[in-house]
Order: structure tokens, then sequence, then C-alpha cells
């Protein structure tokens, strides 16, 4: 079943490098720019929560400000152990300049 596209922000506003934050119907999303690729995925650490878009983007790995546990968000891979652990990822696209995010509710 197809999800909910969902608006996020302008693309003309997230430059290479930088985070966009939202809530959406009290999900937490983080979308970053890697290079002109948009990603986006859950803004919670799966450590104790830690806000991701408070944390620091280098190339595709985003950092925890509260405990340093990483991850890529390309895959939403944790990059330090335990490694099997995922951050939910979503579709991402750009039409006419703004930012879409797919969810699914199901």
């Amino acid at each position: 079943m197809a999800g909910e596209w969902v608006k996020i922000g302008e693309a003309n506003e997230l430059a290479p490098g930088q985070l966009i934050y939202a809530v959406i119907e009290g999900l937490p999303v983080t979308v970053a720019n890697v290079d002109g690729t948009l990603y986006a995925f859950s803004d919670a650490c799966r450590h104790e929560g830690g806000p991701l878009s408070a944390g620091v983007l280098i190339g595709a790995t985003i950092t925890c400000p509260w405990h340093g546990w990483a991850y890529d968000v390309q895959t939403g891979k944790s990059l330090v152990p335990p490694v099997g652990l995922r951050l939910a990822t979503y579709p991402v696209r750009i039409c006419d300049d703004t930012i879409w995010v797919e969810l699914d509710w199901e």
C-alpha cells in the first residue's frame, strides 16, 4: 500500500551538509543533504532517543549529540556497536523545489 507524501520544506533552503527537522503528526523526522542528495530518517537516536537533528552531519554520517552514536543516513544503519540497530528511513522526492517525504502509517 502506498504511503502518504508530506511536505517538509524547500530544497533551496537545504544546502549540502545541512539538516531540516520536522514533526509530522507526532513523528520526528530529519532530512539531510549529502552532496546534493536528500535522505530522510527518524530523528530519534536508537540509544536513548537523542535528537539527531541537533547532532553533527559529516558526509553521510550523523552523530547523536547526547552520547556519540553514529548512523549512515543513506541506510539508517548504526556505525557503532551494536551495529544491528537501524533508524527508520523514508523515501524523499523534490517537486517544484519542495521536499516531500513518504510516510507509511501502517
